[in-house]
């Protein structure tokens, strides 16, 4: 059949390859390329700054608001707890999901926990957290058949 997929993907590389060769052509023809650029995202665009490290809070910071959003008792437990802070992206201008490495006194292994942060006047404050398994499935597979993600609950 004349319109099966190798043809049609001939005429759209023949196509492509002629207007990146020849961009006064597609002028000619009335065809916009600075409209198709401004309408197709990621074309032209930077990628995003990534977070430096002075914008993420420090590990004092970090075990400060999760004992204060974990209503733990800072005095007692908090002088021998270490949190780390390992990584940290951002979620909006504002806000930061962070991974956290946690050695709590009364814990004798190190657990993974992945808070947000927000930021205020005062600094950084935590507004959700969650510890993460070191055994735990992936929440997101790869599947190869033509189901591309699988989100488990």
């Amino acid at each position: 059949m004349i319109l099966d997929f190798r043809f049609l993907a001939g005429v759209a590389l023949g196509a492509t390859l002629g207007l990146m060769i020849s961009p006064q052509g597609a002028e000619k023809a009335g065809i916009d390329l600075q409209a198709i650029k401004r309408t197709i995202p990621g074309i032209g665009s930077s990628p995003p700054e990534p977070v430096k490290q002075a914008d993420c809070p420090t590990n004092e910071r970090a075990k400060r608001e999760l004992f204060r959003f974990s209503m733990w008792d800072f005095e007692t437990f908090g002088p021998k707890s270490m949190i780390r802070v390992t990584r940290c992206i951002n979620i909006d201008a504002r806000s930061l999901a962070c991974e956290m490495r946690a050695n709590l006194s009364w814990i004798t292994e190190e657990k993974t926990i992945e808070g947000v942060f927000q930021t205020s006047a005062e600094g950084w404050h935590m507004i959700a957290a969650k510890t993460m398994r070191k055994d735990a499935t992936p929440r997101v597979r790869i599947l190869t058949d033509r189901t591309f993600m699988n989100l488990k609950d």
